[in-house]
């Protein structure tokens, strides 16, 4: 089991969690947990795509660290349009190339 921590949430945050976790038939904690995992995979992808964008990782490595297969996460990249042939990519392609 992992370690307690203590955070304070404003009313606003409080309420929206208190809303997932009755939506979801959940408990308030298992609604943190779940916000947190949420916004963990979105900072790896994120972080993932940056990494490519700045030619510190392949796509095969970006989509690892992102804890993706290599197809979703280059479907992430196309629909950023961080690859394919159009002319706002030429400069990611030569920079792949080089």
């Amino acid at each position: 089991m992992g370690e307690a921590v203590y955070v304070r949430f404003d009313t606003d945050e409080l309420h929206f969690i208190n809303s997932i976790a009755k939506e979801k038939k959940i408990s308030r904690s298992e609604a943190i947990k779940k916000l947190i995992d949420y916004a963990a995979q979105k900072l790896k992808i994120e972080k993932a795509i940056n990494n490519y964008k700045e030619g510190k990782y392949t796509i095969r490595e970006s989509a690892e660290s992102a804890g993706l297969r290599y197809f979703e996460f280059f479907d992430i990249l196309t629909n950023k349009n961080l690859i394919g042939t159009n002319p706002e990519n030429t400069e990611v392609l030569l920079h792949t190339l080089l």
